[in-house]
């Protein structure tokens, strides 16, 4: 085990390491160009300052899904829609970035108001950390699929993602 007292973090993106970082999205069917790496600074319980580069560890937002339509292609599309409306936001060069790592189906009780059930998200991972908050503001606003989504937990900063990722065992 490694201990470690966190006074600051930082990420960036960077080109994936074969055997450390996956190098395809297999939703996506596509090899992955950069990946998220937070980086931590602090110091061991011995007084020894350390840097420390986690990879593996996607930012993530959830929007409620309703399941109206085929899990699989609905899942496509909708990355598709999102990749489409973050290109035009951020007025990318290429027109075709991916900016979806991968979504999948989750389970949960909404946090806003009294929900007796669980329901279902969608948890939508990206590749970079900074497109989070845009992402939720197109999503809210409309722009993916032609319908407003209320994004859930895209205020929580992806450090503190990384945290609770640790918290559950490091599962996805």
């Amino acid at each position: 085990m490694f201990s470690l007292r966190i006074v600051t973090t930082s990420q960036y993106q960077a080109a994936p390491i074969p055997g450390l970082d996956t190098t395809t999205s297999e939703f996506r069917g596509s090899n992955v160009k950069r990946v998220p790496v937070l980086r931590i600074f602090g110091s061991t319980p011995a007084g020894q300052k350390t840097c420390m580069h986690i990879h593996g560890v996607f930012p993530y937002l959830y929007v409620p899904y309703d399941g109206t339509q085929p899990a699989d292609r609905y899942l496509r599309q909708f990355a598709a829609s999102l990749d489409k409306a973050l290109n035009v936001a951020n007025r990318s060069a290429s027109g075709n970035q991916q900016h979806v790592y991968k979504i999948s189906i989750v389970s949960g009780i909404p946090m806003y108001g009294y929900h007796p059930d669980e329901e279902q998200f969608l948890k939508i991972y990206l590749y970079n950390p900074n497109n989070v908050r845009k992402a939720a503001d197109l999503m809210l606003g409309g722009a993916v699929m032609n319908k407003p989504f209320q994004p859930h937990e895209s205020h929580i900063p992806y450090a503190l993602q990384f945290q609770e990722h640790m918290i559950k065992g490091g599962k996805s």
